[in-house]
């Protein structure tokens, strides 16, 4: 499980998970659990949306609703809120919440259970689906257990001074709760340059770049091309880098080992970049 949060200012981590999702080498889950309403399906996906291919009230909020009166998380409920993504049919999206408000509705009991739903997730023939979750902007609604059983968090962050001074609060309030080998940086539209700058004025390692490419941004957070990724891009080509990294990164030892708070050393996420 891979979870992204921002701060202020809208630094493209939603852009930057649906990305992700693309081009993952597996089969992923695009859950979209910002608690101030999700931006997943009306953006990379407003075209279906429009269209009624993609249904907003199946998703974060109708999975609550049905298991209100469950004790305990279960994968098999969750995949009938699961919708197929059109352009990229390696992914399912659990769609977000439509209204701010809608979050009291779940409460903590309903993210606890769909943590323990998406942790332990499998498509229709089986297969494990990695879970890659959208917290939105850190605030005091976000849900914590998600952030807690993720396997990596990240916090979005562009190479400018007032999305640096933005993403400082939150790491430092991320810190200390959640170990360093699990917290990152996903550095959006950025060069090189930025990234670097980014790392050391955090004192954070990146695990996600994503670099500068306009018109590809904007096919995962407006919907250009119905949503379908270009065959040639220089952010897929990095993204997709990244994914395959990442996918390997945690499918190379145990399902115990993948469950402990901190990966061993030989597979660690960030010192160093990915390996």
């Amino acid at each position: 499980m891979i979870t992204i949060v921002s701060g202020k200012g809208a630094p493209g981590a939603t852009t930057t998970l649906a990305a992700l999702a693309a081009a993952w080498p597996a089969p992923a889950l695009l859950a979209d659990c910002d608690p101030a309403g999700g931006d997943l399906a009306p953006g990379w996906l407003g075209q279906w949306v429009v269209d009624g291919t993609v249904r907003t009230d199946r998703g974060v909020l109708s999975h609550a609703t049905a298991t209100r009166h469950a004790t305990a998380g279960d994968p098999a409920t969750l995949r009938e809120h699961v919708q197929p993504v059109p352009p990229v049919r390696h992914v399912g999206l659990l769609a977000g919440l439509t209204a701010p408000g809608q979050h009291a509705a779940v409460g903590a009991p309903g993210w606890t259970r769909l943590t323990v739903a998406l942790a332990a997730f499998k498509t229709a023939t089986g297969r494990p689906a990695d879970a890659l979750v959208d917290l939105g902007r850190y605030g005091a609604a976000t849900p914590w257990p998600l952030l807690l059983a993720a396997d990596v968090v990240l916090v979005a962050v562009r190479p400018t001074q007032r999305h640096v001074l933005a993403a400082r609060p939150v790491l430092a309030e991320l810190a200390a709760r959640i170990v360093p080998e699990r917290l990152g940086l996903a550095v959006c539209a950025t060069t090189p340059a930025g990234t670097r700058e980014v790392r050391a004025a955090l004192g954070r390692e990146v695990a996600v770049e994503v670099p500068v490419d306009v018109r590809t941004a904007a096919v995962f957070s407006d919907g250009l091309d119905a949503g379908a990724p270009p065959r040639r891009s220089l952010l897929l080509r990095d993204v997709r880098r990244t994914a395959r990294r990442l996918h390997g990164t945690y499918h190379t030892y145990t399902p115990a080992e993948v469950r402990a708070p901190v990966p061993p050393a030989s597979a660690s996420l960030l010192p160093g970049g990915i390996r």
